[in-house]
């Protein structure tokens, strides 16, 4: 079990009992730190500081509301392998006490990250909001190292950033940077902040501090990392982490002042602008967003890119890369307003066409894929809606081109593409740019076969008449007399 409400303190006035009853030792460092006057602080406190009332509210899964993120702590649990683990994921909510509970209950390796994400996977896309940023000091300098680590924040001369709190993980140390307001993580914040992180890891790791100084040995961990929860059990599994506060929260502007000028951060937060205040400077969102409680607008697509996606993942889908083709597809679905069961119909039978590329039998592809890219679709979140060409591109290893425009407005671009149209069909002899150009002899088939087979299937149709599946659902004519 852990102890989240366990302070230095605490320890040292009940220590016959910590030690002699309950056989828990301190975590090193701890004495040393609080020797230099800093107060330790339990692991409710700590969390609270950290997250405060920002976090999701709890509420059930169907419950769920879009635009609202948690905490995501993770439990190391042993398996019947003595070297495997498995990870079993807790959502912390407002108030974090999903994130005591599992501190007080369990005897495992507990970990998480000063990080709100959306949904359940601890992923860089899903990350949300950057509560602290943390650097983890190893192999320190048993003589001098945690003098010279706290003198680094309080000299004069090449002054080094003050943590808001240092936690005591066992063996080394987590020096954690609590910001005032937390940090969206757009890409080009995370960015960013690795760069300052690995950085400030790298001055912090100097061999007045740590024996592990060679570049080679220095740990340069993501933005997103979990570290051992306060009050959970250490490396050993006879002392727990302890926090002490250190230092004031910090700001972007308080780094950058640490900062060389080509790592300087942009100032971008997290709004806290008052809905009053709002109400005042965006009236029209004011209205539709609040008053009215309406989604924000998106815009539908053709449905003929749906199918045109189908046929890109026919020809280009990889292995290592299937899974967000079909994601991709899922949230095309969502934007062309494909029916529901439609979409599953499609993805499963696409998912036959990704298994035939399984090369080794760890790496099949099963149901379970099909269910976590449908997730998209049924989700339908922002994030279905508004998806770069780039990062499409990249994700599912199709290439992919954007349409040009050379720098023209679209309506521009659009009259000069119909009159060159209309001047090429002028040379070819045509009175209208419809003659000839298939469309209207392609629904012709199409309507033809209905007649023929009023109990047909679209399947049927596109197996008999040789025509693409994006060109028959075009042309079909649902529930009408032909």
């Amino acid at each position: 079990m852990g102890y989240p409400r366990l302070t230095y303190d605490d320890y040292i006035e009940n220590i016959d009992y910590w030690l002699g009853d309950r056989g828990v030792e301190l975590p090193l460092w701890a004495n040393e730190i609080a020797e230099k006057g800093y107060r330790s602080v339990c692991a409710i406190d700590f969390y609270d500081d950290i997250f405060g009332d920002d976090l999701e509210e709890s509420r059930l899964p169907e419950d769920y509301r879009s635009g609202e993120y948690g905490g995501i702590a993770v439990e190391r649990i042993p398996t019947n392998d003595s070297k495997k683990y498995r990870g079993k994921r807790v959502t912390v909510t407002e108030g974090n006490m999903e994130l005591y509970d599992l501190i007080e209950r369990s005897e495992n390796f507990c970990m998480i990250a000063p990080v709100s994400y959306i949904g359940k996977q601890r992923t860089n896309k899903n990350a949300r909001y950057l509560y602290a940023l943390v650097i983890e000091i190893d192999d320190i300098e048993p003589k001098n190292g945690i003098d010279e680590l706290f003198y680094s924040w309080r000299r004069k001369n090449l002054t080094m950033p003050q943590p808001t709190y240092v936690a005591c993980s066992g063996s080394g140390l987590h020096l954690y940077f609590v910001f005032e307001r937390p940090i969206p993580l757009f890409q080009n914040m995370f960015e960013q902040l690795t760069e300052v992180k690995k950085h400030f890891t790298t001055l912090f790791w100097n061999k007045y501090v740590t024996n592990s100084h060679q570049p080679e040995k220095i740990q340069y961990e993501s933005v997103n990392q979990p570290f051992r929860c306060v009050g959970s059990v250490a490396k050993n599994g006879r002392a727990y982490v302890m926090a002490f506060k250190t230092g004031e929260k910090v700001t972007i502007e308080y780094f950058n002042k640490h900062l060389p000028q080509d790592k300087q951060m942009n100032a971008i937060y997290k709004s806290n602008l008052p809905l009053v205040k709002a109400k005042e400077l965006y009236p029209e969102w004011y209205q539709k967003r609040i008053v009215e409680g309406k989604e924000r607008g998106h815009w539908n697509r053709y449905e003929g890119i749906y199918y045109n996606w189908i046929e890109k993942m026919k020809n280009g889908a990889v292995v290592g890369h299937r899974y967000n083709c079909l994601e991709n597809l899922c949230s095309l679905a969502v934007q062309c307003n494909i029916a529901p069961e439609q979409v599953e119909k499609d993805c499963r039978e696409l998912a036959e066409v990704m298994e035939e590329l399984t090369e080794k039998e760890d790496n099949h592809f099963t149901e379970y894929d099909v269910l976590c890219a449908l997730k998209t679709y049924h989700n339908a979140d922002e994030g279905a809606y508004r998806r770069k060409i780039e990062y499409i591109a990249k994700k599912t290893g199709i290439p992919l081109e954007p349409n040009k425009r050379n720098g023209r407005k679209q309506k521009l671009h659009l009259k000069l593409a119909r009159a060159n149209r209309d001047i090429l069909c002028e040379e070819r002899g045509k009175a209208d740019w419809r003659e000839g150009n298939g469309r209207p002899d392609k629904a012709k088939i199409v309507e033809e076969w209905q007649e023929s087979h009023p109990d047909g299937k679209k399947a049927d149709c596109i197996r008999d008449t040789g025509l693409s599946k994006p060109t028959v659902y075009r042309w079909w004519k649902e529930g009408e007399a032909l």
